[in-house]
C-alpha cells in the first residue's frame, strides 16, 4: 500500500501558525510514520509548515508545484487520507483513488457562519465594513458556504471517514443525511507526548492568574470573557487575579473597551512547551469558544488538576463531562458568573480532582484511538 498524505491539513491556517486540527494531522502523520515507509506528503511551500516533517525523512511535495493527481499518477498510490476535510476546497482535490479517506471535525462554516462578536475582531474601518457587509448578507452567505459543502459531495460520496467527537459524526450526517446509515467510528484525537518548560514568563507566578489561549480566532470569544473578567475586577477590587491571554495578534481589539487594562497580560503566539508550562501553572483555564469539534485546551489544562470553566456547547460537554463548569458563551454576566464560583474554594478543589480523573479517561481512549485511526489509513483490523 502506497499512501498519498495531505500534510496541508497541518499547516498554518488564517494567520494562526498552530490550530487543533494541525497538531491532529501531524500527530496521525507522526505515528504513521513508525508503522510505514510507504507514505508520500503533499505540503502547500506558501504556508508555515513544523520543520520536523521537512526533516523526517518522508518525501513530500509542494503543491503548488505538482499536483496530488499527478503525483498519484506517478506514484502508484492507492490511498489518500487528509486529517482536516475542511482544507478540501478545491479542483486540486478531486480525483480517482481506491481508498479517500478523511477525518471528519465538523463544518464551523455552517454551525455558525457569522457572529456579532467578529465586528469587535476588526482593527480598522476597512475590516469593519466588511463584517457589517457579512452580517447583512448573512441568508446569502449561508447559501454560499451550503453551495461550498454541497460541491464537496463527490469527495463525500467516494470516502471513508472517522470523526473525533459524537458532535462531529452528528454534524456530518446533519449535512449529509445519506450517511446516517454508514458506519462511521468516533475515535478521540491523539497527543503527543510533549514537554512543558521549566520558567514562566518574567514576572508571572504559579496559580496567580487564569488562562485563555487560541485569542486571535473570534470563534474561540474570548473578548466576551475578557469582559466578563473586567466587569468583575470593577465590582470587586480585591480580586488578586491576573488574566493571561494568549495568541493575541491585534492587542487593541482587547484593551479598547475594558477599565482594568493592568489585569491582562497579552501574548502573541508562543511556542507548545511554554504555552503547557501556562497550563501547568494557572489558577483555571477559561474556554468560552463557540464551536469546537473536540477541543484540545481544556484537556490540556485538566491534564495539570487546573479546574476548567467552558462553553456548554458543541463537543465541548461531551468531551470534558462533569470535569467543567459550563456557561452561556453568549452571555457575559453568566461568564462571569462561573467565574465567581471558581473562586470559591471548595468548588474549586472538586473540580480540580474531576478534572484530573477526566483527564485520565481520555488519554486512555486516545492511546487506544491512536491505534486505530493508523489502523484505519492502512485498511488493517
Amino acid at each position: 500500500m502506497n499512501i498519498l498524505f495531505d500534510l496541508t491539513g497541518t499547516q498554518s491556517s488564517h494567520d494562526v501558525k498552530f490550530h487543533g486540527g494541525g497538531y491532529y494531522g501531524e500527530t496521525v502523520f507522526f505515528a504513521l510514520i513508525k508503522k510505514t515507509k510507504n507514505i508520500i506528503g503533499i505540503y502547500d511551500s506558501n504556508l508555515y509548515i513544523n520543520p520536523k516533517i521537512i526533516e523526517c525523512g518522508i518525501k513530500i511535495f509542494d503543491i503548488n508545484k505538482i499536483s496530488p493527481k499527478e503525483i498519484i499518477e506517478k506514484g502508484n498510490i492507492n490511498t489518500f487520507y487528509t486529517p482536516l476535510f475542511n482544507n478540501i476546497n478545491s479542483k486540486m482535490f478531486k480525483f480517482n483513488i481506491d481508498n479517500y479517506l478523511i477525518t471528519w471535525h465538523g463544518a464551523r462554516e455552517l454551525e455558525m457562519p457569522y457572529n456579532s462578536i467578529e465586528y469587535y475582531y476588526a482593527s480598522n474601518l476597512k475590516e469593519r465594513i466588511k463584517k457589517i457587509i457579512k452580517i447583512l448578507i448573512r441568508k446569502r452567505l449561508i447559501n454560499i458556504y451550503k453551495k461550498k459543502y454541497s460541491d464537496k459531495q463527490a469527495y463525500i460520496n467516494n470516502s471513508q471517514y472517522i470523526t473525533d467527537s459524537e458532535h462531529s459524526k452528528s454534524n456530518l450526517i446533519s449535512f449529509y443525511p445519506h450517511l446516517a446509515d454508514k458506519n462511521i467510528e468516533v475515535l478521540y484525537p491523539p497527543f503527543m507526548e510533549e514537554k512543558e518548560s521549566d520558567i514562566l514568563p518574567k514576572g508571572i507566578k504559579p496559580k496567580t492568574y487564569f488562562l485563555l489561549t487560541s485569542s486571535a480566532r473570534w470563534e474561540k470569544n474570548n473578548l466576551r470573557a475578557v469582559w466578563a473578567f473586567d466587569e468583575l475586577f470593577s465590582q470587586n477590587k480585591s480580586i488578586d487575579y491576573l488574566v493571561i491571554l494568549t495568541g493575541v495578534t491585534k492587542e487593541k481589539i482587547f484593551t479598547k473597551k475594558i477599565k482594568n487594562n493592568n489585569k491582562f497580560i497579552f501574548f502573541n503566539y508562543i511556542e507548545k512547551e511554554e504555552l503547557n508550562t501556562l497550563h501547568k501553572n494557572a489558577y483555571a483555564f477559561i474556554y468560552p469558544s463557540l464551536n469546537e469539534g473536540f477541543g484540545y485546551p481544556p484537556v490540556i489544562s485538566m491534564k495539570y488538576g487546573i479546574p476548567v470553566a467552558a462553553s456548554g456547547i458543541s463537543s465541548i460537554p461531551e468531551i470534558c463531562q462533569n470535569a467543567a463548569i459550563y456557561f452561556d458563551p453568549y452571555n457575559v454576566n453568566e461568564i462571569k458568573s462561573r467565574i465567581i464560583q471558581l473562586l470559591n474554594k471548595d468548588i474549586y478543589n472538586e473540580y480540580s480532582k474531576r478534572s484530573v480523573i477526566r483527564y485520565n479517561e481520555i488519554s486512555e481512549k486516545q492511546k487506544l484511538d491512536l491505534e486505530k485511526i493508523i489502523n484505519f489509513i492502512l485498511k488493517e483490523n
